[in-house]
This record gives C-alpha cells, structure tokens and sequence, in this order.
C-alpha cells in the first residue's frame, strides 16, 4: 500500500470512529432538519447497534453497514474523488466504481469498529451555505488534545436529507487524499485498472481479523 492511500484510509478509519462514539451535549443538537441534528441521529442508532448484547458480529455489521449507507452519499464522493476522470468513465464504469469504493470504506470502517474504546466527541459549530451545503464541526477528546474532524454534507432534496461527501481530519480531506490515488491510478492504468485495484482492496479490507 502507497503512502498516499494508508493516508486516505488512516482519515476514514478516525472519520468513521465518530458515529460509534458518543457526542457531548447531544440534546443541543436536535433542532429538527439541521444537519447537525440528522447527523447526531446516525449516532444515536450506531450506538444502539453497539450496545446490542442480544445481537452476534456479523448482525452487528450489516445494521452498521447500513447506517452507514444511508449517511454518506458514496457516489457524490466518487464523482469527487474521481474529479475530471468521472468524465471520462462510462455509466457501468461510475456504477462499479462507486459501488466498490462503498465496499472499501464500508468495510474499513466495520474493521476499526472493534477499536472502540468509548471516546467522545463534542460539536464546536455548524455552518450552512445557500441551503444546500453544511459543515458541522466537531473534535474528538483525546488525551493529547482535541482533534479536530469537519463533516462536509448537502442535502438531497429528492431525500429531504443531509448527506455526507466529505471529511476533514485537521485540515486533512478524505475526498482530496483519495483523488490522488485514484489519479495515479487511472494514469498508469486507466479506468478499467482502478475497478481491479479496489477489487483488491476490497477483498483485503473485507477479510476477517486475525484476533
């Protein structure tokens, strides 16, 4: 694995810790439809999933796996992520693509999951721009400081709801550290390369853990 992809996994592996953990001050986030309400929603339901005594692993992932999917918009973020080379990529390529990057962060952010060690997360602001595109800030409490970790989201009118698309870990993008790789990528080996590659990927992330 290159530098630049353990860099994008290392910032959705932090990213995605935050809807297993538990936010300080939830009831300030509740204001019906504010991004930071819906996203404060998603954790609500990841914990509930944790805390399941009842249900076994793999129960666990797929309800996990699910909320997941219904936060993040993972084909806005390959269209980004694949920036002018989504241009170039035919509608069965977009479709393979999107769904195997899904799979790749999907099954990272099950992985890091057993991790948990029940740290928090406090908001420290949320911004909107033209009623369509939000931040919510937020920073995760660790012994060496607070991290900083900005939701990127827009709201899906069809959907009435607000989405993820990107994530920035101290000034870190996901979409920005993925773009490089997918670059080189499709550069050295075109479209139908990068669809091998995460194929790869996939079947690495997607591999039990030794315990």
């Amino acid at each position: 694995m290159n530098a630049s992809f353990a860099a994008a996994r290392r910032i959705f592996l932090v990213a995605c810790l935050l809807p297993g953990i538990v936010f300080l001050n939830p009831h300030e986030a509740r204001a019906a439809g504010s991004p930071k309400a819906e996203l404060s929603s998603s954790v609500d339901e990841v914990i509930r999933v944790l805390s399941d005594k009842s249900a076994d692993d793999e129960s666990k992932r797929r309800r996990v796996v699910a909320l997941v999917d219904t936060r993040f918009d993972f084909r806005e973020m390959t269209k980004r992520v694949l920036a002018t080379n989504w241009r170039s990529a035919n509608k069965e390529q977009r479709r393979a693509i999107t769904k195997l990057f899904r799979e790749l962060l999907s099954n990272t952010y099950w992985r890091r999951m057993a991790g948990y060690k029940g740290e928090q997360v406090g908001y420290t602001g949320e911004a909107i721009r033209n009623d369509v595109y939000a931040t919510v800030n937020t920073a995760i409490a660790t012994p060496n400081g607070p991290i900083p970790v900005d939701y990127k989201l827009h709201l899906k009118k069809k959907k009435d709801k607000w989405l993820v698309y990107d994530v920035v870990i101290e000034q870190v993008s996901l979409v920005r550290n993925y773009r490089g790789e997918f670059y080189d990528i499709v550069k050295n080996k075109g479209i139908d390369g990068l669809i091998v590659e995460l194929e790869k990927k996939v079947g690495q992330t997607g591999a039990v853990p030794s315990k």
